[in-house]
């Protein structure tokens, strides 16, 4: 799939079994005899994660991380956004801008549970507490703009501050203003998935890398 401003992303649904998985690496050439000993869920993740990297770049690459546990690819002037659920791993890259993405089940009822630890004042008023889908767009809204902020340690409530939004079928817009910096957030459905991508504002505006 492409989004804005040419945001690659690719997205591998977990349903083969983790030998499968790994089969398909070494048919690839990618590395994964560090895996053989993880955990199931950390090794389907992982596994996923590099034969999406593979498909992206044309051939196995090496994924960094730095200290906040930003990904980064070995010798690749690019920037890259990974998210993972239980049944789904996404991979986002774009050569000229900064990019957050995440990913949650549309009827992960739990958001509605611990809405007033990432909704701040306002946003509580705007998105009722019985609108599902609006708690996960708006949580998969701050996830992925930490992610492009490249800082966990960001405040969820008062640290990211989203405007009021309106949710279409086929593709919701939300902006979010983060510190001194603007984002627009994107948000599809695909696979069971609202699948949300973070651009900055400012970047689209000046046309940075261009």
């Amino acid at each position: 799939m492409i989004f804005p401003c040419g945001t690659h992303v690719l997205m591998w649904r977990l349903d083969e079994e983790p030998s499968r998985l790994l089969a398909l690496c070494r048919e690839r050439g990618i590395p994964v005899d560090d895996l053989v000993d993880q955990p199931v869920k950390r090794q389907r993740e992982k596994v996923a994660e590099r034969l999406l990297l593979c498909s992206a770049f044309g051939s196995p690459v090496t994924m960094c991380h730095d200290a906040q546990g930003a990904p980064s690819v070995e010798g690749r002037d690019v920037n890259i956004s990974i998210t993972h659920t239980p049944q789904l791993v996404a991979l986002a890259w774009n050569e000229r801008v900064a990019i957050g993405i995440d990913a949650e089940r549309t009827d992960r009822q739990q958001v509605l549970k611990v809405r007033n630890k990432f909704l701040n004042s306002s946003e509580l008023q705007f998105i009722a507490p019985d609108d599902l889908d609006a708690h996960i767009i708006a949580w998969t809204a701050k996830e992925a703009v930490i992610k492009a902020e490249r800082n966990s340690a960001i405040d969820w409530t008062e640290g990211i501050r989203l405007e009021p939004f309106v949710i279409n079928p086929d593709e919701t817009t939300v902006i979010a203003h983060c510190g001194s910096r603007d984002y627009r957030l994107v948000t599809r459905m695909v696979e069971e998935h609202y699948i949300t991508l973070a651009t900055p504002i400012v970047s689209l505006r000046h046309g940075v890398g261009q």
